[in-house]
């Protein structure tokens, strides 16, 4: 790898920590420069914005987190059922956003402080990732488990959203990453199906 490319993932492994630690608003490009161990202004050499670096930062959030879905769900048996798929989804994005990648946990963070230009960009990544868990809640549907007269596009956007604000509200001291995705498995499912034994 180039010393450029070097330097350009030092500044967006970089900026996602900071992103995640600091939302939007009070993130900083002196902080997240002193933290990939450049100038502020040597930013601009491999941006030509905040908002570029903003929205590089969204696209990987969302890349690193269906990877990680995928991989968790790809991984289970043939003859895994839909609930057991869901279950791991769940469990693996809550995860990747409070534990395994700052990039995700940054995306969850950010995603709704951004100004609408830079939602747009990011429009067709949140799309593409939203039709994988609109599939997974099909799956749920035609197995005859999803509770009577839910929408399948709000059930989607509200189990994405709860995910995603934990980012926000997550404290160690109250409990691992771990409990949090169990709880959110358990709470998300039993919503959906309308039972509280969903969750294999």
């Amino acid at each position: 790898m180039k010393k450029s490319a070097r330097t350009r993932q030092r500044i967006l492994d970089a900026a996602a920590a900071v992103f995640r630690e600091h939302g939007y608003a009070n993130a900083r490009l002196s902080d997240i420069a002193a933290r990939a161990g450049i100038q502020t202004g040597s930013l601009y050499y491999h941006f030509a914005s905040r908002e570029e670096l903003v929205a590089e930062i969204l696209r990987l959030g969302v890349a690193t987190a269906w990877g990680q879905v995928r991989a968790a769900v790809d991984a289970l048996p043939d003859e895994a059922s839909p609930t057991e798929r869901l279950t791991a989804a769940i469990r693996t994005h809550t995860m990747a956003v409070l534990e395994i990648d700052d990039y995700a946990s940054a995306q969850a963070r950010i995603v709704g402080q951004v100004p609408p230009a830079i939602a747009a960009v990011h429009r067709d990544d949140r799309r593409a990732y939203g039709a994988y868990w609109h599939g997974l809640l099909v799956e749920i549907q035609r197995a005859g488990l999803l509770a009577d007269g839910l929408d399948l596009f709000t059930a989607r956007m509200l189990c994405i959203g709860a995910m995603n604000w934990t980012a926000e509200w997550f404290d160690p001291r109250r409990g691992t990453a771990a409990e949090v995705a169990d709880q959110a498995a358990v709470q998300l499912l039993a919503g959906l199906t309308g039972s509280p034994d969903a969750v294999p």
